[in-house]
């Protein structure tokens, strides 16, 4: 018995020291694992973070100039960029290390998702990519520099959208209106070309197609997708039947026509992803008129608690000889030089983009610095989108034009349900916009050869119940900057809207114990910025997307709160029980 426990006892010291021996093993092999990704890590930074910043100096340049020189300049650093992320050796040794499950410390987990992610894309044919970035830099500098030309004046981006808002007379909308459009018959070959490279390239590296691809990249399911986007169109298309039949009347009656005569033209809007700002009755941009956009903007962040000055003293505004039409914000070194760029006009829709450039810029400026240079970013496009949305929609907010713009109260008040119903309206009608867009991207990428002027047009006359021109085979689809500059984002705004949707409901209800999300636009509610600081903006992209959205909200992304803020309680298929 007692030579029984004495064989026993030796037997489990030695388990004890084989286990112990493992776990010394195990922790030797994970902290190699770490030191491997640091060694992976580190130089590349170093070789990355020089041209990322010359790329957006770059581009700012180009944008604001649309000078061959800096579109140069802004096209060897892209191709840079994709040398460096091309290299097969490092791409296997990230492969590795992601899949070999020994690399313990969450942050430098994430840091080799993120590299897989960034790197994947450029995996392909090295002269392909070449060739992708130069016909991207073409078709941008045609945007630039396109203006709209007709009775014998050229006209910007700018110039058309004031002509389809203010006019009543339909020969002046259906003039501006194509002119405008030439711009896609002016980039549709580039476009096709740049297709038919995006999908050789997604199919190289195992994908069907490029919008398969990039989808994965930004760690988005497509069935998903698409289940989210299906669910949307059933709960909006009867609200959108509705709208559009009173819309209808309402531009007929201004043009002097009857609803079966009306054509894109006639909807004030270019592409018809949003309405007039007097679709109510009340003319919205004249609250704006002679006012100082820049000092609004800055007065409201400022009693927010996201303090905007040094933004806007870095940022490029106004309209100018070979400027882009479009606006985005940019952080040119992920170190605090964040900056918007601009086309403002004293109007609803520049305050609205204001502040929604300027939303992307307080989420940039309050990214965690200590962040590794991958990590410092938004979490995903879907994150930031749905901020600078959350922001920008203040422009229609009561409280924001009494107490920022000044109207006085009693006016505030008058107009108050308009600007509600307005806003409703304007969410409805780009929610059906944006389903032709993502499905117009998915079609055209799944099937590049068919006719893509009969796949937009028919899109748009079932998601938004427009009659197309005289000749649906136009290539007005390539009229869409983001179809060729930001391709298969589109579904990030509405995503965008979804996620801030359901941070508005969440602050109203959880922080400011206010029943109505609408009724507030946050103002002098500094604990409001130190949520969106704290469990938004610092994370950057330690988070992903869907994590990010359950710590800011408690939940997963759904599209519940759009639907009890936007289409009213009689849409009950989206309320919980």
């Amino acid at each position: 018995m007692y030579t029984w426990n004495v064989g026993f006892i030796a037997m489990a010291i030695a388990v004890i020291l084989l286990l112990a021996a493992e776990n010394l093993t195990a922790k030797s092999r994970s902290e190699d694992a770490n030191a491997a990704v640091d060694a992976l890590y580190v130089p590349y930074t170093a070789a990355y973070e020089p041209l990322y910043i010359e790329q957006q100096q770059a581009w700012w340049d180009a944008n604001i100039t649309g000078t061959d020189e800096a579109f140069n300049r802004r096209r060897d650093a892209e191709r840079r960029i994709l040398q460096l992320r091309a290299d097969r050796d490092t791409f296997a040794r990230i492969k590795a290390l992601r899949d070999g499950g020994k690399v313990t410390d969450p942050v430098r987990r994430r840091i080799l998702d993120c590299l897989y992610l960034e790197f994947l894309p450029a995996q392909g044919d090295p002269e392909r990519a070449k060739r992708i970035v130069d016909l991207e830099a073409t078709a941008e500098q045609i945007f630039n520099l396109h203006r709209s030309p007709f009775d014998g004046k050229e006209h910007t981006e700018n110039d058309v959208r004031e002509i389809l808002i203010g006019t009543s007379d339909p020969k002046a909308a259906e003039k501006a209106w194509k002119a405008y459009m030439e711009v896609g018959a002016k980039v549709d070959s580039t476009l096709r070309e740049l297709v038919r490279l995006r999908n050789e390239t997604a199919r190289e590296l195992g994908f069907p197609n490029f919008f398969a691809m990039t989808l994965a990249t930004q760690e988005i399911d497509e069935a998903e997708l698409f289940r989210l986007f299906d669910e949307l169109d059933a709960l909006t298309r009867e609200p959108f039947e509705r709208f559009k039949k009173e819309f209808d009347a309402q531009r007929a009656a201004r043009f002097g026509i009857t609803p079966a005569q009306l054509r894109p033209w006639h909807y004030g809007d270019l592409f018809f992803q949003e309405v007039p700002a007097a679709g109510r009755g009340v003319d919205l941009d004249s609250l704006f008129a002679g006012k100082d956009l820049a000092a609004l903007a800055r007065k409201y962040y400022s009693a927010l608690g996201l303090p905007v000055e040094d933004i806007l003293a870095r940022s490029d505004l106004f309209e100018k000889a070979g400027k882009s039409p479009h606006a985005y914000c940019t952080d040119m070194n992920r170190a605090g030089d964040v900056r918007i760029f601009c086309n403002l006009k004293p109007n609803l829709m520049s305050m609205d983009t204001l502040l929604h450039e300027l939303g992307h810029g307080v989420y940039d400026k309050h990214l965690d610095p200590e962040l590794p240079f991958v990590l410092r970013q938004a979490a995903s496009p879907i994150t930031t989108e749905g901020i600078a949305l959350l922001l920008g929609s203040m422009a229609k907010n009561e409280e924001y034009l009494e107490k920022v713009v000044g109207v006085p109260p009693e006016q505030a008040k008058a107009v108050a349900q308009a600007v509600r119903q307005t806003l409703r309206d304007e969410k409805l009608v780009f929610s059906r916009w944006a389903q032709v867009m993502v499905r117009f991207e998915h079609g055209m990428y799944s099937n590049p050869d068919q006719d893509l002027g009969k796949l937009w047009w028919g899109l748009k006359q079932k998601y938004q119940l427009l009659n197309p021109p005289d000749d649906p085979s136009r290539p007005d689809y390539g009229a869409k900057n983001h179809i060729i500059a930001a391709p298969v984002y589109y579904h990030s705004y509405m995503m965008g809207d979804l996620f801030a949707t359901q941070l508005q409901e969440h602050v109203a209800h959880r922080i400011l114990n206010v029943p109505d999300p609408m009724a507030t636009s946050f103002l002098g509610h500094t604990e409001v910025a130190m949520l969106m600081r704290e469990k938004v903006f610092a994370p950057g992209r330690r988070e992903t997307w869907n994590g990010l959205t359950r710590l800011a909200t408690g939940e997963p992304l759904s599209a519940r709160a759009f639907v009890r803020l936007y289409l009213g309680p009689q849409q009950k298929a989206g309320r919980e029980n």
